[in-house]
């Protein structure tokens, strides 16, 4: 086993970070696009006619039920036998961004169906068309119940962008395998890598416990048993949508 010295750590430093600032990068573009397009997907999940639903509900459990390093392997080397050439970088973001948006667009369908049914009735009955009730009445209460899983599928995502190693993206991981490669320090450099992850990730966890913990209290929702099931907050990385 290679010996960890201070010198070392400070040598690798510059390296592991420019590729962690590549990982948080490609880590902000996948959760703003798959916000944004699982939202889409959520109201497509709750619409009452079933040709919407049933397809959008295949994607996700298709998407929900293989490996993420299957997916990614199939978009960057199966596609070009179909005509089909991405990038690395536009692979991986196209990848997860697939990926993310069907486990959010489950956190968002149960926020969603958090909304008191009356309330929308309400908002109708007082001449707003339904795109403005999704707008101005479903979506802001939604939000705060969506958020704190939100921040756990962040603190996910920003793991798994280790993944994208495999298809050349030159990341934290990539960028460490290749100095580990060259120098034969790998339990220095494998240990650098797993603390940074580290510095990066438990304030996530911090942040989202205080959100769940905010809402929940704002919200009226129990952690006990008895109020199990009415805990929205139960939807994430470690809840039951995911797995």
């Amino acid at each position: 086993m290679d010996k960890m010295t201070w010198s070392d750590l400070v040598e690798f430093l510059p390296t592991l970070l420019h590729g962690l600032a590549y990982s948080l990068g490609i880590s902000a573009v996948v959760i703003v696009l798959s916000v944004i397009a699982g939202i889409f997907v959520a109201f497509m999940r709750v619409s009452r006619f079933r040709s919407v639903r049933g397809p959008v509900l295949a994607y996700v459990e298709f998407i929900r039920c293989t490996p993420a390093l299957v997916q990614l392997y199939y978009i960057f080397y199966v596609l070009p036998i179909f005509g089909i050439t991405l990038q690395a970088l536009v692979a991986g973001i196209v990848g997860f961004t697939i990926i993310y948006t069907a486990y959010l667009s489950e956190v968002f369908r149960a926020a969603i169906n958090s909304v008191a049914k009356t309330q929308i009735e309400a908002a109708l009955s007082l001449g707003m068309s339904p795109s403005q009730a999704r707008r101005l009445v479903i979506i802001p209460q939604a939000a705060r119940v969506a958020l704190p899983p939100t921040v756990n599928y962040l603190l996910s995502l920003i793991k798994d962008t280790s993944l994208l190693s495999i298809i050349t993206i030159q990341e934290i991981m990539f960028r460490g395998l290749i100095l580990a490669s060259q120098t034969f320090k790998y339990f220095t450099i494998l240990t650098e890598i797993a603390f940074l992850y580290f510095c990066v990730c438990f304030p996530l966890t911090i942040l989202a416990r205080r959100l769940e913990a905010k809402f929940e209290r704002e919200l009226g929702y129990g952690s006990g048993p008895a109020n199990k099931k009415k805990n929205f907050f139960a939807v994430g990385p470690w809840g039951g949508t995911k797995a």
